[in-house]
């Protein structure tokens, strides 16, 4: 019962903390590969720094449970409040199912492959729900590990409006060791059919990355990004903190 409580606590007091700090708007980089068996409580949350108003400020924030129900499928539950430039603080956006499928063992074939797909239900009657679907690809190569993961957040629902918005996310990591993983991202917003054409109209960002293992259970994930589009806030940044188990 202990080995609960002790990740609840943890994410109440991170949870509290994060939200009242200048916090991140931002994706996590899903690998193909999941943890079969694993239980993890996780935190995720996203920023966006900018001198105009309209780009500054923009949150997110999720809470999610994942487990590994076996060597190809991973189901996790999340809640997420978030914030645009407008709103002064976080609200309840919505809560999502996502699912990860790993294709193929580990190393088996020259590239990892996976697909994720989740479907987020709006907390408000007033906004569309969302399908997302994502290729998930991996290469290891030495002590280089790479993740790309490519595809699209369709809205549904009555609230529905526009075609789907199109994804591109990059991450590279030399892994030095279990604690110190250096590396970089690529995060990219190609927006709907009207600005698939035009680079300035996209939001895309890139810039370093840090990830790692702390005391065996606890992972992180941490970007700080720079926009380099017109569209793009000048900066963006991307914390997860994440406590895992065996069960």
């Amino acid at each position: 019962m202990m080995r609960f409580v002790l990740p609840i606590c943890l994410f109440t007091v991170l949870y509290l903390t994060i939200m009242s700090l200048p916090a991140f708007a931002l994706d996590e980089i899903y690998s193909p590969n999941v943890e079969p068996h694993e239980l993890a409580f996780e935190y995720n949350g996203s920023r966006t720094f900018d001198n105009q108003a309209a780009k500054n400020n923009t949150q997110t924030h999720e809470l999610v449970m994942e487990y590994g129900v076996n060597n190809h499928w991973e189901t996790e539950v999340n809640t997420g409040f978030g914030k645009d430039a407008t709103q002064s603080d976080p609200r309840l956006t919505g809560y999502e199912w996502a699912n990860r499928f790993q294709f193929f063992p580990q190393g088996k074939y020259w590239l990892d492959s996976g697909l994720l797909v989740a479907f987020t239900k709006a907390a408000h009657s007033g906004d569309a729900d969302t399908l997302e679907v994502k290729l998930l690809l991996q290469k290891d190569i030495g002590r280089f590990t790479s993740v790309a993961n490519i595809g699209f957040e369709q809205s549904v629902g009555p609230h529905a409006a526009g075609g789907p918005d199109n994804l591109f996310l990059w991450s590279t990591r030399y892994r030095e060791n279990e604690k110190f993983q250096p590396g970089f991202e690529i995060q990219s917003d190609l927006g709907q059919d009207g600005t698939l054409r035009h680079f300035s109209a996209q939001q895309h960002y890139v810039g370093p990355a840090l990830y790692g293992r702390l005391f065996g259970h606890i992972h992180y994930e941490t970007a700080y990004l720079f926009g380099v589009s017109s569209a793009a806030a000048q900066s963006a940044a991307r914390l997860q903190i994440e406590y895992e188990m065996h069960i």
